[in-house]
């Protein structure tokens, strides 16, 4: 059913209202709220001072991603919570191109609105796309594409060509494995039409946004931590594993999403054994969906971030598998809506830092002002606006199973004459005896948090 342009704007901005205002709370958290949050909003402060990616600021993430958050830093004037801007801005867009790409399936003005704000209050989206992350920008350009490429199904031009390379090829460079699924979608798409010379021109455009993006700091540095990075940190796949933790956390987080992807599956087994054709538009959405899917089983390791880039997908081929029944999905969906905003208030109303971790908070804003320090929690040092050295924003467990952060490499960077503090929170830094390979250097223990957490300083932060 076709809608005034009026409509659709009013649906546009209320929908892009609602996905800010559901992620103002965690905008402004006092707190880090994931180990990544943590990770790049200390990368944006180092940006700030002049650390540049992959050169002298770490960066596992594709060579777009801190660029991004760079902006986004900017963009909100360089305040405590500004790099959690990108994210936010991510959430927003993801919100508004489901409703695009749901229209463009000829869907209605209900449904198509409906399958939105599933996405946006998605846990595992609400975790990607309000603290930094680099899965929520990557889907949301990875969402623009697709949306393209739908447009360029009904009507092809080589502009719109150009676009979908565009978008998919800044997909590729924040997070190039999940760019792959959206991208068996937008191949189904120009595939069908037999356009070779269109086609080629996406290819173009985005083998060109990936070269622009990486070449600026250094081929072989984007490489090494973009890429081989994550080779060595790989093991052996777990596929059971893997489905097990997949459907654990759509379980605990994205109940509307696994209600409407079981029962879109239900729906095309029962067209399929009456013989009768349930989503043959959604061709293209249910390649993206089997995409998303064989990764997340067969990749390792698997992090629960990962799950956004199924959701968009397995929403939209849901509410295109249901799409008659819509007058008995949409009042289900409001029903369990209530069951998914239990599962995710941690990220819907952030609480601050509680016992041990308000103890660490306050010792850590002790510190003198410009003082430097390490941390295998780097959040508490960015929440206490505490700088660290441009190499350790990132002292993740894949840095020190693959050698690339070790108990000499710590040692080495806390001699650096601007820091004057480690702290120790989990056994990523705890296995290293930092006590005493630090007591060379005049470090001593000065707070203690219980669990073997503890602060290191050295004059002069005494």
């Amino acid at each position: 059913m076709l809608s005034s342009p009026a409509v659709r704007l009013r649906v546009l901005v209320a929908l892009g209202a609602g996905a800010f205002v559901v992620r103002l709370p965690a905008l402004f958290a006092a707190r880090h709220l994931t180990f990544d949050d943590g990770v790049f909003g200390a990368s944006a402060v180092a940006m700030r001072h002049g650390g540049a990616p992959f050169r002298e600021v770490f960066s596992s993430q594709g060579p777009l991603f801190l660029p991004l958050v760079w902006l986004g830093d900017l963009a909100g004037l360089r305040s405590q919570n500004a790099p959690r801007l990108l994210a936010v801005a991510a959430g927003i867009g993801v919100t508004i191109l489901v409703y695009v790409i749901a229209r463009r399936l000829a869907l209605s003005e209900a449904t198509s609105a409906a399958a939105a704000v599933v996405v946006s209050i998605s846990g595992s989206v609400l975790w990607t796309t309000a603290p930094v992350a680099a899965d929520g920008p990557g889907l949301a350009l990875a969402l623009g594409a697709v949306a393209v490429a739908l447009s360029h199904r009904r009507q092809p031009t080589a502009g719109k060509a150009l676009a979908i390379g565009a978008l998919i090829g800044a997909a590729f460079a924040i997070k190039s494995l999940f760019a792959v699924p959206p991208g068996l979608a937008i191949a189904w798409v120009l595939l069908e039409q037999r356009d070779w010379r269109r086609l080629a021109l996406g290819v173009g455009a985005a083998a060109a946004v990936i070269l622009a993006a990486a070449l600026p700091w250094g081929l072989a540095s984007v490489w090494d931590q973009a890429v081989d990075y994550h080779l060595d940190a790989a093991g052996e796949r777990t596929p059971g594993r893997n489905a097990s933790k997949v459907l654990s956390t759509l379980w605990d987080r994205d109940l509307l999403a696994l209600a409407l992807g079981a029962a879109g599956l239900a729906g095309v087994a029962w067209a399929a054994l009456r013989r009768r054709r349930s989503i043959e538009a959604g061709g293209p959405i249910a390649a993206w969906l089997a995409g998303a899917i064989v990764i997340l089983v067969v990749e390792h390791p698997l992090w629960r971030p990962h799950l956004a880039h199924v959701i968009a997908p397995l929403v939209l081929f849901g509410v295109l598998a249901l799409r008659s029944h819509s007058r008995v999905v949409i009042p289900a969906l409001a029903l369990l809506a209530v069951g998914q905003v239990a599962t995710n208030t941690d990220i819907l109303w952030p609480r601050g830092y509680e016992g041990a971790e308000a103890h660490a908070a306050v010792a850590i804003e002790a510190l003198p002002v410009g003082a430097f320090a390490l941390s295998d929690e780097p959040g508490f040092l960015w929440r206490a606006g505490v700088l660290t050295t441009d190499d350790m924003v990132d002292s993740s467990i894949l840095r020190i199973e693959s050698g690339r952060v070790t108990a000499s490499s710590v040692a080495r960077e806390a001699a650096d004459p601007r820091v004057c503090a480690v702290l120790v929170w989990t056994r990523r830094f705890g296995d290293f005896d930092l006590p005493d390979r630090l007591g060379v250097s005049s470090y001593v223990v000065t707070e203690e948090f219980g669990h073997g957490r503890l602060l290191l300083t050295r004059p002069p932060c005494s």
